[in-house]
Order: C-alpha cells, then sequence, then structure tokens
C-alpha cells in the first residue's frame, strides 16, 4: 500500500511536529554542550549551529527515528520549479542555515517530490543583532530573491541568546517587524521551560505560498 504523500496537510502537520519537538530538546541542552566544545569567546553563530546540529542529529537517532529525511547544514536552495521553466538564480545561491530534507515518493511530480524544512539561525545580545534578526533572517522567507521556504507551509528561525533579556530582544524584534509592515511574533505554549517559542504567521510573501508559519524558538546561552 502506498504511502499518503507528504502534501497532504496532516503528514507535513506530523513532520513539522517531530521536527519543532527535536529542535525544542535540542536547544534544552544545548547550553551545556557549548561548554565541552568552545571556550566562550569561540560562540559564533557557526560554532553554536554545528553544536545544535550535532543535537538534533542524535537526539533525532535515539529518540525519532520514525521523523524520516536528513539534516543538511549550510546547502543550497533546491530548484523548485519543472524542467524547462525559469528558476530564482539569486534565490538558488542562497544558503540556509539548515536544512531537514524528505523524499515524497507519492508526489504527483518531480521537482514536488524533494521537501525541506528550512532553519535559519541568529545570536541575539545586542539592538544591531535584533535588527538582523529581521532584516537577514525573517525577511529571508519573505523576499524572492531569497525565497526561504518557498513552496512549503512552514519553516523555522533559531535565536542564540547570548545577552540581554528575552522581552527586550521579543519587543524590539516586533518594532522591527512593524517597520517592516511584517506579522508580529505570537507566544506559543510549549513544554520545554528552557525554550522559548513564538509564531510569525504571513497571509503575504514575495512567493508562494502566501499563508506562512515561522516558528520562532530562543534559547538563552548567556551564562553558559
Amino acid at each position: 500500500m502506498n504511502r499518503p504523500s507528504l502534501y497532504a496537510v496532516d503528514i507535513w502537520a506530523q513532520w513539522e511536529a517531530g521536527i519543532l519537538e527535536i529542535l525544542e530538546e535540542a536547544l534544552s541542552q544545548l547550553d551545556e554542550c557549548l561548554k565541552k566544545e568552545y571556550a566562550r569567546d569561540e560562540y559564533t553563530e557557526n560554532n553554536i549551529t554545528t553544536v545544535l546540529h550535532k543535537l538534533m542529529r542524535d537526539i533525532r537517532f535515539y529518540e525519532y527515528k520514525k521523523i524520516c529525511g536528513i539534516i543538511q547544514p549550510q546547502a543550497q536552495n533546491e530548484p523548485i520549479n519543472a524542467l524547462g521553466k525559469q528558476e530564482n538564480l539569486a534565490r538558488l545561491r542562497k544558503r540556509p542555515d539548515l536544512q531537514w530534507k524528505f523524499y515524497d515518493e507519492n508526489a504527483d511530480t518531480p521537482e514536488k517530490s524533494q521537501r525541506s524544512f528550512t532553519i535559519e539561525c541568529k545570536c541575539l545580545s545586542t539592538t544591531t543583532e535584533e535588527k538582523n534578526y529581521v532584516e537577514n533572517g525573517i525577511s529571508r522567507f519573505v523576499l524572492a530573491e531569497w525565497g526561504y521556504g518557498e513552496g512549503e507551509k512552514s519553516a523555522a528561525m533559531i535565536g542564540y541568546i547570548k545577552g540581554g533579556t528575552v522581552d527586550k530582544h521579543f519587543s524590539q524584534i516586533n518594532k522591527h517587524n512593524e517597520q517592516y509592515n511584517y506579522p508580529l511574533l505570537g507566544s506559543y505554549p510549549n513544554k520545554e521551560q528552557d525554550v522559548y517559542r513564538y509564531e510569525q504567521k504571513f497571509e503575504a510573501r514575495e512567493f508562494e505560498p502566501q499563508n506562512f508559519v515561522l516558528h520562532h524558538l530562543w534559547t538563552d546561552i548567556s551564562n553558559a
């Protein structure tokens, strides 16, 4: 019997829920694991994301074997159009921090058979980084030049809090969202107390689908 296509809403929602659970668990362990691999002055975005990737890989292997696919760091956006149809070349050169890729063997066209859940990561401590979170983070899921999450229903952004308070970052990022006419971050109840989770629901982007949910998961590593 054939498996249902990932394009079915309920199936995609199951994969999404599994990935977000793995992300929450990995972020809750990130602080302790960073201490073992890097000195405090080595807490760059790339180094932190490397540890996060290892944690996601391990948690998936030991606890979530039913969540299929592979987690790829720094992989280029894939083509999304059919043969003979032009791609946005600027978009194809972009490299999201992490992509969780699936193969949908029951997709109705080849271009729909390769799916990905895109994850972009940013550090948060200064006012400059708060602005960067929106200008060079959230915007990448809105602007066609970047096209993160194109063709998919949802994606995620990770915030590594290296200084300042969660409330301050939340407030300032929403001020920048207002300046860009982006939806505001809204709170989302989650069971992991060490992880702060928010949702941002879009009804318009420069590419499809217009209706899109960007999940935001933050963790505080300032005391590491």
